[in-house]
């Protein structure tokens, strides 16, 4: 089983996910802009939502496919890696409030537990300070906003982005464009 490729058609149907899934991280990242401040929090948690949900049917079927092949109940819980798994139904915890602590240059929390959340909230707020110094971020985000502004034919929406993030996803979306010839 480990050496056989998906069956195309649920090779295709995990693409169609994960694109949904990138489709709505672009929507997140544009609901945290300044001039979205209407609906722009409520929009960019149902965005992220959608696409760790959309993300989560992939990982399923991909799932069920090794299950329906063959694959133990271990290994699966060892590919599916359940303890990184977060349940969104109890709402935001004590980690994810460290974590906004530290973004938001609040005193740390007082369980030790929590501790490197808070630092890599600190670490974050650092950076929004230069964000020059994370070119790979900027990057991620010019790609998502590039593909969607491809794949939905709205290159509109592209103009409400920072002058520098505008240019990037403008040449990824004309790159998008027609299908580019492979250099050596």
């Amino acid at each position: 089983m480990e050496d056989t490729p998906l069956p195309e058609p649920l090779r295709h149907a995990v693409h169609q996910l994960v694109a949904e899934s990138v489709l709505h991280c672009s929507d997140a990242l544009r609901y945290t802009a300044p001039d979205l401040v209407r609906d722009g929090k409520r929009m960019a948690l149902h965005r992220a939502t959608d696409a760790a949900d959309t993300l989560d049917t992939a990982s399923m079927l991909i799932a069920a496919y090794m299950e329906r092949e063959g694959a133990g109940r271990d290994t699966l819980q060892r590919y599916l890696q359940p303890r990184r798994q977060q349940d969104r139904t109890a709402g935001p915890q004590a980690a994810e409030h460290a974590y906004l602590d530290g973004v938001l240059g609040r005193p740390a929390p007082e369980d030790a537990r929590h501790h490197m959340g808070f630092l890599t909230g600190q670490y974050h707020a650092q950076v929004a300070q230069d964000p020059e110094e994370e070119p790979e971020q900027l990057w991620a985000q010019a790609c998502l906003h590039g593909l969607k502004a491809r794949l939905c034919g709205d290159r509109t929406s592209l103009e409400s982005l920072p002058p520098r993030l505008r240019a990037m996803a403008r040449r990824v979306a004309d790159a998008l464009e027609e299908p580019q010839p492979a250099t050596v």
